[in-house]
């Protein structure tokens, strides 16, 4: 008997996976019902109280946890390797192209949105700005900077790079996969106003996933674009 081996593609991002969008679609729904069950969606209260603060980063924390979780259950199910998701060493150029695409998203993303609040009106600020503004201690701030420099991109990264971008890529191509990864990213932040800017740091993200064939770079613009808000944040408040 000749037994033909299938020729596996390994580019990253996986020019065919084997998932598709229904199912990482399925995987958010199942840990959005675990979250809402726990009590995790609702509006974060008292951050201006250490309590609260705790809270919230305990609420971060179990939110990525979930995720890894459920993520790298699906991915055991399938029998596929976690680097088709993009957790592949990078080159080192990539990852300083990461860091400055980071600070221009800052930047960019900093002046559209003060142009688009003259225009539209302030919108409600998120928890993590009030958490920020809210934090007494520079402790209370550095792991507030943790949380959102590093745990909340590597989560953010691997869902909607890692996991949604590739089978939108498949079916609609490079280019429409990147603006509709773009769009689902600034959709599930469920923010009218800043749907705009989200949108197009989502479009960066994903093309920066797309240019460097690993998730890596991606987490580090991510990281220092909230690293660098998270400051600025910090620095208002005196």
């Amino acid at each position: 008997m000749i037994i033909i081996a299938k020729k596996i593609d390994l580019r990253i991002p996986p020019r065919q996976p084997v998932w598709n969008i229904w199912q990482g679609l399925l995987l958010v729904s199942i840990v959005t019902l675990i979250e809402f069950s726990l009590g995790w969606l609702e509006t974060a209260k008292d951050l201006d109280s250490v309590r609260g603060v705790f809270n919230f980063i305990g609420i971060g924390l179990g939110d990525a946890l979930v995720y890894l979780i459920m993520i790298g259950l699906f991915f055991k199910i399938i029998r596929r390797p976690l680097s088709e998701l993009g957790f592949v060493k990078p080159r080192k150029q990539y990852m300083i192209l990461g860091f400055g695409v980071g600070v221009l998203l800052f930047v960019g993303i900093g002046l559209l949105g003060n142009v688009l609040t003259k225009l539209l009106g302030t919108p409600a600020p998120q928890s993590f700005t009030v958490a920020i503004k809210g934090a007494n201690y520079f402790w209370e701030f550095a792991l507030l900077a943790i949380l959102g420099g590093i745990i909340a991109p590597i989560r953010e990264e691997l869902l909607f790079r890692g996991l949604i971008y590739p089978p939108l890529r498949q079916a609609f191509g490079r280019g429409k996969g990147i603006l509709l990864t773009g769009i689902f990213f600034a959709t599930l932040h469920l923010e009218v106003v800043r749907f705009l800017p989200l949108f197009i740091g989502g479009v960066v993200l994903t093309w920066l996933y797309e240019r460097s064939s690993s998730i890596w770079p991606s987490v580090v613009a991510h990281g220092t674009w909230n690293f660098l808000m998270a400051v600025a944040l910090w620095v208002q408040r005196y």
